[in-house]
């Protein structure tokens, strides 16, 4: 038997992060925080509906249990709407399943590539965006602590 009154219910989100590999995490949440290009936008239950690109950065969840989801995500779009948020990344990984020695070898190798990409714009922009993958998904791990 609850002993809350009636209404008092702590209201939560429905959250969907989603790759084009899957689901990366589906569930409650008291609240989200998102890397929009615009900067870093808050989420909570009852929140006006609304539409965001996101830029390479760390989502965060909270769930009702006030437990901590940090995901690494990348590029895409959030939506907001009757307390459901769907997040459309191009890739997104959960922190506490990230290797930090793998991520650290990606950014070095990633630093390694841009230095010797030279004139070579696309090689630039193509190894620039994976040293930021690397450092975003170490930044995720380091979160967690």
């Amino acid at each position: 038997m609850s002993t809350q009154a009636p209404g008092s219910e702590r209201k939560r989100l429905l959250v969907r992060v989603l790759t084009p590999e899957g689901p990366v995490y589906e569930g409650p949440a008291a609240m989200v925080v998102a890397p929009s290009v615009l900067g870093e936008v808050g989420i909570l239950p009852r929140h006006t509906p609304l539409i965001a690109d996101l830029r390479v950065g760390d989502t965060r969840i909270t769930t009702p249990e006030d437990e901590k989801v940090v995901i690494a995500s990348t590029r895409g779009h959030l939506a907001v709407e009757e307390d459901q948020v769907l997040i459309l990344c191009e890739q997104a990984e959960r922190a506490d399943a990230i290797d930090r020695s793998r991520a650290e070898e990606a950014l070095r190798r990633a630093e390694e590539a841009l230095s010797a990409a030279g004139d070579d714009e696309a090689a630039r922009t193509r190894d620039e965006s994976a040293r930021m993958r690397a450092e975003n998904r170490l930044r995720a791990v380091d979160k967690l602590k």
